[in-house]
Order: structure tokens, then C-alpha cells, then sequence
């Protein structure tokens, strides 16, 4: 099977990455991006080439089906399956094995040259790569963030390797954009508990579970995806069932999901085929379920994890005939704390500096007008129109500023930054706003930032003009924002950005 460039361009630097000596490496490819076509490309170049074998390790059985399937289909691999009863392994080009099935298993491996894990933030890999000392290793993960905050993934691997972001994937016509909303009334996170780095399944269930939140689902669903096919992300079975009668009472087609469900195989078919179905679900359809015909996802309850908020976010992702986008209906508050799910994210700075708890909080808000979440930083909100009051701008802070921020000639900075990557220039902009802010005023606070940042806006935009560049108001605009609050932060360190 032939890669798509972004594809091809993200298999040989991770190939690059490894001959540099980097023998552990984190392969960061957003949802959609094509990840078991990309390992299956590396898998059929490693064995040609070097003549060892490859072992794959993945965390479900129903991932453990897909890798074997993805590589016949893409370079016609045959993959020896490695399965809880098996005495003997046969030799074989690709091992396929679950992580606990393999460790009981790992001197039975032979002629093993590389290692690659499955979904390596969820860092059930441990114990098992410590076996492979010399052997390459590449953990595929779409988000590289720890499940453990204690345990990040820096303390196992050398580095790591970037592909397309989620903004990328949408621009391309590879994913769907979303339109979040939320509820009026939801659970408050701040008075969850927390356990195992999460919030405790037990206690945030019995709080989803009073019959005011219920209704609030059955009523977000009504008002936002109505007759649309929906998945809802639950907080554990005893929820789940609650959740699912409701829709059942009110007249909708509702079926509940979990890991224990006898006639799984026959809802999920039912599923697939039926245009308004409601998936009432616990921890089933998170990583490697793929139907791309969901319209929108409730995600109905809290999760302090980053990668789990977007996995659940990404379940409605993926581009469908019957829409042009798809609806997050968010009941836990998720946005606030995560981010917006298309918003871009620089994973290796997020791999080398993860995040402490309790670290941040997302810059988004929701419209008053439809309940839209967007970022701090639209004036309109591209649902409804609605155009949000302009702020006051301190004067007294700024006027300074002003003579020399418009010195800045765009074309002259181009010049003299030629030698440097493509983006140099449009980064320095930030970086060249921020170090006059410090020059030139005594203090920073939001509404000087927000001048600021026009003005870097409309320098960003003259840049992609002079650089015949065509601009991308979601990720351009995401970028000034992230490059010149990082900037400014640096040098104003006693100053934090209100949302």
C-alpha cells in the first residue's frame, strides 16, 4: 500500500531517529493519521532489510485482530498471532502479541529486532521492554502523555518522533471538525474525588447518576443530535444502564455496551446498522473502534486524562458521506480542563515537559447565545455569528508599545532569517513582540497581552501573504496564541493569563 506523504515523510524520520542512536522512540501520530499503516510500512522495510523479526504488543484482543489484519491488507504480512495457551511459538516474520500474554511468554521469542507497542501512554509496557536490551522500540501513541503522571514517558524513551496534528488531518479532508457543546447544569469536577490519577469511577457515578443529570443528557442529545447516530461515554455500568433507560423511556433507539454485554457482537452490528442509534457504553469504544458514521459524542462524564478525552472526542472524527462535521456534547466539564479536541497540541514539548497535576486551565468558553465552546480567542462564534463585546484596552500600558511593535518590517525580517526553517520568521514575530512588551512596559496584564496579540495576528498575516502561504485561521491563529503567551510568559513570570 502506498503512504501518503505526511505517511511516508513520518516513517522515515522515525527510521532516522533510530540509525541516530535514539533506540527507544515515541511515534506520535494524531487519530486518523493512519498509525497501523505507518507501523505496518515499518514493520515490511525492517524485515526486508535487516532479516530479524518484529513483536508487536497491543492492550485488547480486538487490537490485537486489527494489527494482524492492517498488515496483510497493507504490505501482505502474515503475522503470527500470540494467544493465551499457546506452548510453543512458531517462527514467524511478526509477532502479534497482548502485553501480559507475551511477558509470560518472552524467552520464547526469537531473533527479536524490534519491539513495537500499541497505545504507549497507557505504560502497561514496562516490565516487558526492560526484557529487549539491545533491540529497537517504538512506542505508537497518539498522545503522549502518561497515564501515570509519576511515569512519564521521557522516563522510557530517547525520544520522540511528530506527525500530522488533528488540525492538519481536518484541513486535509482526513477527519471531521467538531462543534462542542456542553449543559447548563453538570457535575462539579472540583468536588470529584481522585484515584489512580483519575477521578474515582464509584463516586463520580453516583454523582452522574441523580436523575437531574440524567435528564440533562436525554435533554443535550434532544436539543443537539436528535435522530443522529450517537455514542455516549459513561462513567461505569450501573450509570450506563440508568443513562440508556432513560433514552429508552423517552422514545429513542438506546442500547447499552460493556465488556460483560453476552450479545456484544449483535449490538455492535446493530450499531453499524442503524442511522439513530444511541451506544450507551463503558470503556469499550475508546481506542480501535472505527465507525465513521457517528454523528456526535456525548462524552458524560469527567476525566483528568488528556488522551482519554480526545480518544472518546476522536470516536465521532472520521469523515462520512452524511456530514461535514460531527457534535461533542461535553457533561463533565472536559473542554475546560483539556482544550478544545481540535486544538493543536505541541507534543514534544508536552513529551519532554509533561504537564504537573492540576497544571492550567484550557482557554475556551462557551457562547452565550447556543452553548457553543470555542477558543478565548474568537470574537465570533462560527455557530451562531454571535460577536462578543469587545474589551477595554489600557491605554496607559500600551501606548509606548505601539511605536515600536509597528516598527517591525515583515519583509525585512524574512530576509534576514533565510537561512533558517520555513516557520523561523512567523515564530519570531512572538518572540520579537514579547522582548519589546519587556523593554518597554513595567508590568503585563490581559488587556495589553490582547493588543499584543492582535497586532501579531495581523503580522502573521502580512508573513503568509509576503511568504504566498494561505491562511488557516484555526491553526495559524492557534499558533500565534500558543507561541506568544509561551514568549510572554517567560519574560512577565509573575503574570497569568485570565480566561
Amino acid at each position: 500500500m502506498k503512504l501518503r506523504e505526511y505517511q511516508e515523510r513520518f516513517v522515515n524520520n522515525i527510521a532516522i531517529e533510530l540509525r541516530n542512536g535514539k533506540r527507544k522512540t515515541i511515534a506520535q501520530l494524531a487519530t486518523g493519521g493512519g498509525k497501523t499503516i505507518c507501523f505496518s510500512a515499518i514493520c515490511d522495510r525492517y524485515i526486508k532489510k535487516s532479516g530479524k523479526s518484529i513483536l508487536i504488543l497491543v492492550h485488547r484482543k480486538e487490537l490485537l485482530k486489527q494489527a494482524i489484519h492492517s498488515l496483510n491488507k497493507a504490505n501482505q504480512i502474515h503475522a503470527q498471532p500470540v494467544i493465551a495457551g499457546m506452548k510453543m511459538i512458531p517462527e514467524a516474520p511478526v509477532y502479534v502479541a497482548m502485553i501480559e500474554t507475551a511477558y509470560k511468554r518472552l524467552d520464547q521469542f526469537q531473533n527479536i529486532g524490534m519491539v513495537i507497542i500499541d497505545e504507549a501512554h497507557l505504560g502497561n509496557f514496562t516490565k516487558v521492554i526492560d526484557f529487549f536490551k539491545d533491540q529497537f522500540i517504538i512506542g505508537f501513541t497518539a498522545t503522549p502523555l502518561a497515564s501515570k503522571k509519576d511515569a512519564p514517558l521521557k522516563n522510557y524513551f530517547d525520544s520522540i518522533v511528530c506527525g500530522v496534528d488533528i488540525p492538519e488531518l481536518i484541513e486535509s479532508g482526513n477527519l471531521c471538525r467538531e462543534v462542542i457543546y456542553g449543559a447548563a447544569e453538570i457535575v462539579k469536577r472540583a468536588e470529584l474525588k481522585m484515584k489512580m490519577g483519575d477521578f474515582d469511577e464509584k463516586q463520580m457515578a453516583i454523582a452522574f447518576s441523580n436523575p437531574k443529570y440524567i435528564q440533562s443528557t436525554v435533554n443535550a442529545y434532544k436539543q443537539h443530535s436528535e435522530g443522529r447516530k450517537t455514542i455516549i461515554f459513561n462513567c461505569n455500568i450501573e450509570h450506563s444502564e440508568l443513562v440508556n433507560q432513560a433514552f429508552t423511556n423517552a422514545g429513542y433507539n438506546s442500547k447499552h455496551l460493556d465488556s460483560d454485554s453476552a450479545d456484544r457482537d449483535k449490538i455492535l452490528e446493530w450499531f453499524d446498522c442503524t442511522p439513530d442509534a444511541i451506544l450507551c457504553n463503558v470503556g469499550i469504544a475508546t481506542t480501535g473502534f472505527d465507525q465513521p458514521d457517528i454523528e456526535t459524542v456525548i462524552v458524560n462524564k469527567a476525566t483528568a486524562s488528556m488522551p482519554l478525552w480526545l480518544q472518546m472526542c476522536g470516536r465521532g472524527a472520521r469523515p462520512h458521506p452524511i456530514k461535514l462535521l460531527f457534535t461533542i456534547i461535553d457533561l463533565g466539564g472536559n473542554t475546560f480542563s483539556h482544550g478544545l479536541w481540535s486544538q493543536p497540541k505541541d507534543w514534544k514539548d508536552i513529551f519532554y515537559n509533561p504537564p504537573k497535576k492540576g497544571n492550567g486551565v484550557a482557554p475556551v468558553k462557551d457562547c452565550p447565545e447556543c452553548s457553543a465552546m470555542i477558543h478565548t480567542r474568537c470574537t465570533i462564534c462560527p455557530e451562531c455569528n454571535y460577536e462578543f463585546p469587545k474589551k477595554e484596552i489600557d491605554e496607559e500600558h500600551i501606548q509606548e508599545f505601539m511605536v515600536l511593535s509597528r516598527g517591525l518590517d515583515i519583509h525585512e525580517l524574512i530576509e534576514k532569517n533565510s537561512k533558517y526553517k520555513d516557520y523561523y520568521t512567523f515564530f519570531e514575530i512572538s518572540r520579537m513582540l514579547a522582548l519589546q512588551a519587556k523593554n518597554t512596559i513595567p508590568r503585563m496584564n490581559n488587556e495589553t497581552f490582547d493588543f499584543i496579540y492582535q497586532n501579531n495576528l495581523q503580522l502573521a498575516r502580512l508573513w503568509c501573504k509576503a511568504q504566498k502561504k494561505r491562511w488557516n485561521s484555526d491553526w495559524h491563529v492557534d499558533q500565534v496564541n500558543l507561541s506568544l503567551t509561551k514568549e510572554i510568559q517567560k519574560l512577565f513570570p509573575t503574570w497569568k493569563k485570565e480566561l
